[in-house]
């Protein structure tokens, strides 16, 4: 079998993944493979789920890999499980392609499934780290613009197109489900889907947490004074704020934009709206028997409004508190200054790295 968890973000991917890395020797002793390939991040298969198309080319670098994964597993006897957020973006042609590759591994794709109004909060918090400059209220108006094309409120446009790939198998792991029954999303995922004893949690595993509030409202307004990010830097601006300011200068951050009470305000999302009741009973009616845990009740979804609290950047900029630490921060992190030049290099040589361990590995 191959387990080809997607994601999608926001619903304790790296948590789990952390814990899979962690667990590679237990899990091939239960008969399962999990890859160690990752350059970009070690722990996760991004480096597959990158440039479907390149898995469309039987010449390409991605499709050797994978047939390399596939013989290994078959030279062991042993089950797939790879895992990558970035595997939701696939089209069916390049999932058939991957079915093919991996036969006579039978496919079966995990997709969790989080309360909407939850996820676009979280979501919106994330794409703050890797370059939005839109506010949450900016965010979440484009996102209720036109509701059932929005992949964050309206799951099913995923999760359709996943259940028609023939031959594969789908469940759908319940994110608030398995936190209504307090129970541990990996132990659910070794227990329920893998089927296999209990594995440990990693020491050094940790979810993918918000940042402060705070801390995120800042990177966005550095983010709006520097421009396009991704012109000049190969990591996100989550990554450099975390690894190039000292974490006294993050406190000093955090605690000015708190100070400034003027500027906090909160956005409700109201869980009434008619599309969160559709997607919840279309989930209901057509994929009740592939839930993973089975629900309790009727509901999938939380229930009551979503408070979503943010600040006003244009009363933030006019704290002086708050307009020095950005012009500070701002000509630290300008395109083309030092900070960036050792990010990028950094990064560069962890990349190398990590690919020569992978050759060695063979």
């Amino acid at each position: 079998m191959l387990v080809l968890h997607v994601g999608p973000h926001k619903t304790a991917t790296t948590w789990l993944q952390h814990n899979f890395y962690h667990n590679i020797k237990a899990l091939e002793q239960a008969r399962w493979f999990y890859p160690q390939t990752g350059v970009r991040v070690r722990v996760a298969h991004h480096d597959i789920s990158d440039h479907p198309d390149q898995v469309l080319n039987e010449r390409s670098a991605k499709v050797r890999e994978l047939k390399r994964i596939a013989a290994r597993a078959g030279e062991r006897n042993l089950n797939i499980l790879l895992s990558s957020e970035g595997f939701r973006n696939w089209k069916p042609e390049h999932l058939r392609k991957l079915q093919a590759i991996m036969a006579p591994h039978e496919m079966h794709i995990v997709y969790c499934v989080r309360d909407p109004a939850s996820m676009l909060y979280s979501f919106w918090a994330q794409q703050v780290k890797t370059g939005t400059q839109l506010s949450f209220p900016e965010f979440s108006d484009r996102q209720f613009a036109k509701p059932a094309r929005s992949r964050i409120l309206n799951p099913l446009l995923e999760i359709k197109a996943l259940s028609e790939l023939d031959g594969a198998r789908l469940s759908l792991l319940l994110y608030d489900e398995i936190r209504r029954q307090k129970r541990d999303i990996f132990d659910v995922f070794v227990a329920d889907l893998l089927q296999i004893a209990p594995l440990p949690h990693a020491e050094e595993a940790v979810s993918n947490d918000r940042q402060p509030l705070e801390m995120t409202e800042f990177m966005r307004l550095i983010l709006i004074r520097i421009g396009t990010w991704k012109q000049d830097a190969d990591v996100n601006i989550g990554r450099v704020f975390h690894y190039m300011l000292g974490k006294r200068k993050r406190q000093q951050i955090v605690e000015a934009v708190a100070a400034v009470n003027d500027a906090r305000r909160v956005a409700l999302i109201d869980r009434n709206r008619p599309i969160f009741g559709r997607v919840e009973r279309e989930l209901l009616a057509d994929y009740h028997s592939v839930m993973v845990p089975q629900p309790s009740s009727n509901r999938l979804f939380l229930e009551g409004a979503e408070e979503c609290p943010y600040y006003d950047g244009t009363v933030l900029e006019a704290d002086p508190k708050v307009a020095r630490l950005l012009d500070s921060v701002a000509n630290t992190f300008r395109p083309g200054g030092l900070h960036l030049w050792v990010m990028n290099w950094s990064r560069f040589w962890l990349s190398l790295y990590r690919r020569i361990v992978k050759l060695l590995r063979g």
